[in-house]
């Protein structure tokens, strides 16, 4: 009788965990549920925008069934933005800058780990550029991590010139420094970029800020005739690029190289004048950048 009651309880929970096996399986699936808004809290709709333009979005993502595991913004069917993830929930404000096209589709795309995913889908209409805006105009000369003339950090918008020691005691206040390496040659790039620490040694490395800014670049295409001719952000606005879609260093720079950047929503161009491509060297660059 133990035996053949012994023999039940064993089927009897084998019938339990393959149902409760089914149950799990046969669940409903929830995709993760996405809200976006404006920057004032209103419901994200269509909407128009003159080139130039920045728009503040705030996107929240709240899991489903699993962890949210990918988050995309797509434009004109193009990934501006791919970010990986686990997490139960995330918000992140994006700034989409207007560019010259007339009509540009948006995609903002979340998905989980079962692949359930949710979407939403919003324009932005072109309206017309009735003034352009004034730039200002600046050359200045920086030097490469050992040079022991000029420093190697920029100030975009007080138009200095910082040593390592210098930029170290001004963190927030620097956008641009110059370095020379040999795999990445003569490059300039953000503080917060890859950059390996034996470039920049010391008490004041790069690791030691507390703040490090971020400027993103794009080479262009345009000619020094184009570059000395722009006398308002007319030209700036037609190269206009998706911030994230830009790199925190330009490298390998030679005179006659052109990149439009990016720093909180104000764009500009450089123009490499000169180079002198050593770890002692520096480079010398024309900017233009919005007021």
């Amino acid at each position: 009788m133990k035996k053949i009651t012994h023999h039940l309880l064993i089927i009897l929970s084998v019938f339990l965990v393959a149902f409760s096996s089914c149950k799990k399986d046969d669940g409903k699936k929830i995709p993760p549920t996405l809200k976006v808004t404006f920057s004032n809290g209103s419901e994200l709709s269509d909407t128009a925008a003159q080139a130039g333009q920045s728009i503040i979005i705030q996107v929240e993502g709240i899991a489903g069934s699993e962890n949210i595991t990918y988050f995309s913004l797509l434009s004109n069917g193009e990934h501006v933005l791919d970010s990986g993830l686990n997490s139960e929930s995330f918000v992140s404000q994006r700034v989409i800058v207007k560019s010259t096209d007339s009509l540009e589709k948006y995609t903002i795309l979340i998905r989980d780990k079962n692949f359930q995913e949710t979407r939403l889908d919003f324009n932005i209409s072109l309206l017309p550029t009735l003034v352009y805006g004034n730039i200002r105009t600046l050359t200045f000369e920086l030097g490469a991590q050992s040079n022991t003339t000029l420093g190697s950090f920029y100030d975009l918008f007080a138009n200095q010139v910082y040593t390592l020691s210098e930029a170290y005691n001004n963190q927030g206040s620097v956008q641009m420094l110059y370095f020379y390496d040999p795999s990445e040659e003569s490059t300039i790039a953000s503080p917060n970029a890859n950059i390996d620490s034996t470039i920049f040694g010391g008490t004041y490395q790069l690791p030691n800020w507390a703040t490090r800014n971020e400027i993103r670049y794009v080479l262009l295409t345009i000619t020094q005739q184009d570059f000395d001719q722009c006398q308002n952000d007319s030209l700036i606005i037609a190269n206009l690029f998706q911030y994230d879609t830009g790199k925190r260093k330009a490298k390998y720079l030679t005179p006659g190289d052109i990149y439009e950047f990016s720093h909180q929503g104000r764009y500009g161009i450089f123009y490499v004048n000169a180079v002198s491509g050593t770890n002692t060297g520096t480079i010398n660059v024309t900017i233009k950048i919005q007021e």
